[in-house]
């Protein structure tokens, strides 16, 4: 018996079109939306569908089909067409293809029976094609499934060009809610941006007297959070910043950043703070960015406000996800969804989930032109923008977009109910102890409760301690994210001392052998002495806060000492220029800190200072100390004439990731309360602040006598 190897052809069957069509596409409203996508891609202006009784209609004023296309793009099953042209030209306009798989057109197959075209482009007649689809289902062979394609002399509906999709014998009814639920399907087609809504859809239902014109959901045009703004020609960023849960607008902020600042983009700082600044040369533009949180209560929240479901809420941000570029009102990025994160912000987010915006939770426009940014080009696949100097310039100026929207979101997320201000780890881990509990169930049993009375407040408890838990893993995640810098401080600091060993070798010999040099080498000689003491100095008063011994050491230091040497370290940096330091301290005053640790205090909050006295544009600027004392403790007061704090962000400032500032990592003003904590002392604000700006207020413990 020989053994026969052939080889066998798959087939399809033509029954294979009721699984293209009526089992592939989930429902009649997505059938309806996938014909309307037909006309978006054929560049039409307008869409109009009509409803009835026993039929089906869906009008574009698009370009047509000709003969060529209908035969071997229309015709043909999941034809390849629109991968192979992405891209629709019409008027010297282009438009990206919603669509690349080539079975929307079968929807048709799961509405009704029959389908009939007509279309017109604009170099051939008027076409008109009609479709049994249960002659196909029923037929033995694909061969015999035949199109019936025909010339028109006219056609009165279709005056220029475009095409129109009728579709006879529907299979269902479509009442009033079927008609909503198309109504939200057509929706996420339209762009929720005004400025560049060049795509419309009418929706005519026998029922209604007049059509309903279809415009994106109530919910798309009222996020959550948004910041809107334009750039100049000098690179300055304005916004305005807005925090509208529920409709209700809760925050509304203005601001503005340099391209000094801006430039940095994603960045949180320079190695060398006078790294030199360069012109800006993108040109102006405009952009609005909305965004929203994803959590199931926040999805809740928007559905209850706008009366939408919550699967629909997640599908019309998924429809306009991520950050689109328009020039001159066309589209240029994303062309497709490999380019939709073409910023790098999910990668970027990775780190940090929760603190900062994903693509998917984003709805957002940049508006440039060919006028102002004629650098910003395409490539010459039109899939990204060439990588010239001003295309840099133009992301690090949407990275700082991006970076101020989530700061300011950032502040707004935390909840009143979570006003931990000043809260230590101690703090947080200290409700997660079971002796209340203990105490509890033992007055229970004391008072004759029975077992579900006593359940109850078990409950009770695990519902605290899980809030504790969240608010905790918060906190230690954050502090696990910045903990390995404190491990390569070390190894910095360690570098700077030895290395300072071998400067200060060369100083002394350089001196010893060329002590008749010019006046301005010697002034320079003289410079670098003076900087290598500082740098030793400075190295040598953070370096003991690494010693596992520091807290059980006696540490002491001269407050007003530690003040000055704070403000010499922080008067190089070029914020500090013009900036005057006012001291009232007069006295000596003995605490009980590591002069480090003061330092590292003193330094985070002049910082603070003299980065809003800047932005403040204040001419007056001044930072005040002074000081009051109070039992066991002395207060010091650091106030200064910035921008002030306001009232309901004094409650978050204390936060972890909490920072108004671009390039800030939210750290400062947390590392200080942790500081102050292990000294049994607190940290706070006055509001509103001494001198109009703000003011901050200490203790530190002080040696009497």
């Amino acid at each position: 018996m020989s053994n026969q190897i052939e080889q066998v052809s798959i087939k399809f069957h033509p029954r294979a079109f009721a699984a293209f069509g009526s089992d592939l596409v989930t429902n009649d409203c997505v059938a309806v939306a996938e014909l309307v996508k037909n006309g978006y891609d054929a560049f039409a202006q307008k869409v109009c569908v009509t409803v009835n009784s026993d039929s089906i209609e869906i009008k574009d004023d698009g370009i047509g089909m000709t003969r060529d296309i209908i035969k071997n793009a229309w015709a043909v099953i999941a034809t390849p067409y629109k991968e192979r042209k992405p891209i629709v030209e019409k008027d010297g306009k282009i438009r990206r293809v919603s669509g690349n798989k080539g079975l929307g057109r079968l929807s048709a197959a799961r509405l009704g029976r029959y389908l009939e075209i007509i279309t017109k482009s604009k170099n051939d007649s008027y076409l008109s094609a009609t479709i049994d689809w249960e002659s196909f289902i029923n037929s033995n062979d694909m061969s015999d499934c035949r199109i019936i394609l025909g010339e028109l002399d006219s056609y009165n509906a279709i005056p220029n060009t475009g095409t129109i999709i009728r579709i006879n014998g529907l299979y269902d009814t479509w009442d009033e809610k079927k008609i909503n639920e198309l109504k939200n399907s057509l929706a996420r087609l339209i762009s929720p941006f005004e400025s560049v809504s060049d795509f419309s859809i009418d929706l005519h239902y026998e029922e209604y007297e007049t059509p309903m014109h279809i415009t994106s959901h109530d919910f798309i045009k009222h996020p959550t959070y948004s910041i809107i703004g334009k750039v100049s020609s000098e690179g300055v960023v304005e916004w305005n910043y807005k925090y509208a849960p529920k409709k209700h607008i809760v925050t509304e902020k203005n601001g503005s950043v340099p391209w000094e600042d801006a430039q940095k983009g994603f960045d949180s700082a320079y190695l060398l703070d006078n790294q030199e600044k360069e012109d800006y040369f993108a040109g102006q533009f405009s952009f609005e960015i909305r965004a929203w949180d994803l959590d199931a209560d926040s999805i809740a929240d928007v559905s209850d406000t706008f009366i939408i479901g919550r699967r629909e809420v997640r599908r019309n941000i998924a429809q306009y996800k991520g950050l689109s570029i328009y020039r001159d009102n066309v589209l240029v990025l994303p062309k497709s969804d490999t380019t939709r994160d073409w910023l790098g912000m999910d990668i970027r987010r990775v780190s940090q989930i929760g603190r900062r915006l994903s693509t998917s939770q984003i709805v957002g426009i940049i508006n440039i032109s060919s006028q102002f940014n004629p650098e910003i080009k395409d490539t010459t696949d039109r899939e990204s923008l060439v990588d010239t100097t001003e295309y840099k310039q133009f992301c690090k100026i949407v990275e700082i977009v991006i970076l101020t929207f989530e700061n300011l979101r950032n502040f707004d997320r935390i909840s009143s109910s979570k006003k931990s201000n000043k809260k230590g780890l101690s703090d947080l881990i200290s409700p997660l102890s079971t002796n209340e509990l203990v105490s509890k169930l033992e007055d229970a049993v004391n008072d004759g409760q029975n077992s579900l009375q006593m359940l109850e407040t078990v409950r009770d408890y695990a519902s605290e301690s899980e809030k504790a838990l969240i608010e905790l893993n918060e906190r230690l995640t954050y502090y696990a994210q910045t903990a390995s810098l404190g491990s390569v401080a070390v190894v910095i600091l360690h570098e700077i001392l030895t290395g300072m060993t071998v400067i200060k070798r060369f100083l002394k010999r350089f001196r010893a052998k060329f002590s008749q040099s010019d006046d301005k080498t010697m002034e320079y000689l003289e410079d670098a002495e003076n900087w290598h003491s500082r740098l030793v100095d400075v190295a040598n008063s953070f370096a003991p806060l690494y010693k596992r011994t520091l807290r059980s050491e006696n540490n002491s230091c001269e407050l007003l000492t530690e003040i000055n040497n704070s403000i010499r370290l922080v008067s190089s940096k070029k914020e500090a220029k013009g900036v005057v330091f006012v001291v009232d301290i007069k006295e000596k005053i003995e605490v009980n800190v590591h002069r480090g640790e003061i330092q590292t205090i003193l330094v985070n909050l002049f910082d603070n200072a003299l980065y809003w006295i800047n932005y403040s544009k204040n001419e007056e600027k001044k930072i005040f100390v002074h000081h009051e004392f109070d039992n066991d403790k002395v207060k010091v007061f650091i106030s200064d004439t910035g921008i002030g704090i306001k009232k309901d962000e004094a409650d978050k400032i204390f936060q972890p990731g909490i920072t108004a500032k671009p390039h800030g990592i939210g750290m400062g003003l947390v590392i200080v309360s942790e500081l102050l904590n292990n000294y049994n002392c607190k940290v706070g604000t006055i509001i509103p602040g001494e001198f109009e700006g703000a003011t901050f207020v200490f203790e530190l413990p002080f040696r009497k006598g």
